[in-house]
């Protein structure tokens, strides 16, 4: 479908994206509900899109922080700088949320929460809609950078 007809049928509060993960012969996909109430979830759907250019296509997730413990989550995407300080905050998010630190105009990390209790170490962007299981399961591996981001778009429902 031409990027033009999507747009029309697009939430004006919310865009629904797509992660689609691989590793060991396996491709899952996970839904995330990004709200529109931020430059930084403008450039997270970017960045799934691929509309400026850079996406979190052919990507990995890095790394997984508290693997196994309250505050699980996952780190992944176009991330360029190396540098894993952690934003320090007062709030703390749901199990699910996703976060987003912007490196630059055309590149950042996602951090989604797998578990409860987690500190807000990023902007909060939005929710996993679905295929939440898909990243805990990733966040097991001995190896998380194992796994691929296949493919990412914007998912549009009739």
């Amino acid at each position: 479908m031409p990027m033009s007809e999507m747009v029309k049928r697009l939430d004006s509060n919310h865009t629904y994206t797509f992660l689609d993960m691989a590793w060991s012969g396996r491709r899952e996909r996970v839904y995330i509900m990004v709200n529109h109430n931020t430059t930084e979830a403008r450039q997270f759907v970017d960045l799934c899109t691929g509309q400026r250019g850079s996406s979190f296509l052919n990507t990995q997730l890095t790394r997984v922080w508290n693997k196994g413990k309250a505050g699980e989550c996952v780190f992944g995407g176009n991330y360029d700088s190396g540098d894993y300080r952690m934003l320090s905050s007062d709030g703390y998010c749901r199990k699910g949320t996703v976060m987003f630190m912007s490196h630059t105009d055309m590149s950042g990390e996602f951090i989604i929460s797998t578990n409860v209790n987690i500190p807000l170490i990023g902007i909060d962007v939005g929710r996993v809609w679905k295929g939440l299981n898909v990243l805990k399961e990733a966040a097991q591996l001995s190896d998380i950078t194992q796994v691929t981001v296949v493919d990412c778009g914007v998912w549009v429902y009739a």
